[in-house]
């Protein structure tokens, strides 16, 4: 959701060296973000070396000698890194009691999309949304590997599968694994000679012997790179209100959400002409919350501990829905 602000900040700054800072986990991916001239990797959340890290990330920014920060995360560390490495200026949201650590605090709007908040940071400096910057570049070896993975599949060159991600970062999220294999054995069924990708990769846990259909194809083993790189062939994404989908979205590919205890007004992905997004929600009162289950949720959880919210979604709805894109994807054509 932060890269259309850092799209504004690039093409407002054509000349200027952009260093991003992101989790160690994510510093691969930031590498293809291409409005990036350098990536330092901040310390993980937890482990045993994190105070070591987190200084090594400091020391790594101020080497980098900046003028200023623009912190797009709400955490406390996001700010107080910046202060460590001695930014002059630090701009960023006034949240997690971090104002003191900000030479410009911005309010947050909470009923505001995400991106909206982004982009309305950074125009505080001028930058403004509507650059032709590419959003992310893949390199050869990224491409290599999914021109062997869709061989192996035996998915034809030319064709576009729809790629169905059961993975979530947070399980409050996450759709149950036994629904998303029911979703694609329907997909395949329903539109036959269109290959199924899912995306083997917990929370998902697939049934021994899963899939047995011959159009789906599981995707295991794949860095957040590779998965990227195999949505960038794919025609339609489907999948948790997770940071892959945006990632899709931002590859211009259609996208349908699933959204339980977070909101599609809040964090779904802006959907365009070329690339539009369907959310499937259930749209409790209660959503969003903050996804403390069950300690505040007024309900009971499902069987398999998902959220009221969430479980209400049915496998008929997502279908219809990814036939509704499918159907209007076609007419475009």
């Amino acid at each position: 959701m932060a890269l259309p602000a850092v799209q504004a900040v690039r093409a407002y700054l054509p000349g200027a060296r952009l260093v991003g800072m992101v989790r160690p986990q994510h510093v691969e991916l930031a590498t293809r973000i291409s409005a990036f001239d350098e990536i330092v990797a901040a310390a993980p959340l937890v482990g045993p070396h994190r105070y070591r890290s987190w200084w090594e990330s400091v020391r790594a920014l101020r080497a980098e000698r900046l003028e200023a920060a623009l912190i797009l995360g709400t955490s406390f560390e996001a700010a107080l890194a910046p202060v460590a490495a001695r930014i002059p200026v630090r701009i960023g949201f006034a949240t997690d009691r971090r104002s003191l650590f900000l030479t410009k605090p911005l309010p947050v709007d909470p009923d505001q999309h995400r991106v909206d908040g982004l982009l309305d940071l950074v125009a505080s400096i001028g930058a403004r949304p509507g650059s032709d910057v590419v959003p992310l570049k893949f390199r050869r070896v990224d491409h290599e590997y999914v021109e062997r993975f869709f061989k192996e599949a035996g998915v034809d060159t030319g064709v576009r599968p729809i790629l169905v991600n059961p993975a979530a970062a947070k399980l409050p999220r996450a759709w149950s694994s036994t629904r998303f294999e029911q979703l694609a054995d329907l997909l395949a069924e329903r539109h036959a000679g269109l290959p199924i990708l899912v995306h083997d990769h917990p929370p998902f846990k697939p049934t021994p012997g899963w899939p047995t259909h011959p159009a789906i194809s599981l995707v295991k083993g794949a860095s957040l790179v590779q998965l990227g790189a195999v949505v960038e062939r794919c025609g339609l994404y489907v999948g948790n209100d997770s940071g892959p989908m945006h990632l899709a979205a931002a590859l211009g590919i259609p996208t349908v959400g699933i959204y339980g205890p977070s909101s599609p007004d809040r964090t779904s992905p802006r959907g365009t002409l070329e690339a539009p997004h369907l959310a499937v929600s259930a749209f409790f009162e209660c959503s969003p919350c903050r996804e403390k289950f069950f300690d505040e949720c007024p309900s009971p959880p499902t069987s398999d501990r998902k959220p009221p919210c969430l479980a209400q979604v049915s496998v008929e709805t997502v279908v219809a829905e990814v036939d509704r894109m499918l159907a209007a994807l076609d007419q475009c054509r």
